[in-house]
């Protein structure tokens, strides 16, 4: 089914193949345990790292305009159908990319506040 991938480290959020097996998820954003976050009234989901702000690994972020904190590194985004299932989300691929706003990394804004 379809799914979107968004990758702050390339900026880019790209339409992948997700099989339906949840342990695909973590290969996706590169995580050993995640977390959902809702996207839209339409049960669309991101899933993110659960860990991504104390494992240190994630060191770049994503905004998405109606969610009102960053998510550490990279995100899936699937819908959700009545019975809880994974299905290809109903955003369009062209609006999530109109919804993604980069964060600069840590790294930059390191060198910016020094």
């Amino acid at each position: 089914m379809k799914a979107y991938l968004i990758d702050p480290v390339t900026r880019t959020v790209t339409e992948v193949e997700y099989s339906g097996d949840y342990r695909q998820i973590y290969k996706f954003i590169d995580c050993d345990t995640f977390t959902c976050v809702d996207l839209n009234e339409h049960a669309d989901t991101v899933f993110v790292d659960d860990e991504g702000l104390i494992n240190g690994k994630c060191t770049e972020f994503f905004l998405l305009r109606n969610y009102n904190q960053p998510l550490a590194g990279k995100g899936l985004v699937l819908g959700t159908n009545d019975e809880g299932d994974s299905v290809s989300p109903s955003i369009t691929l062209d609006q999530l990319k109109a919804q993604v706003d980069w964060v600069p990394s840590i790294f930059q804004m390191m060198r910016i506040a020094s």
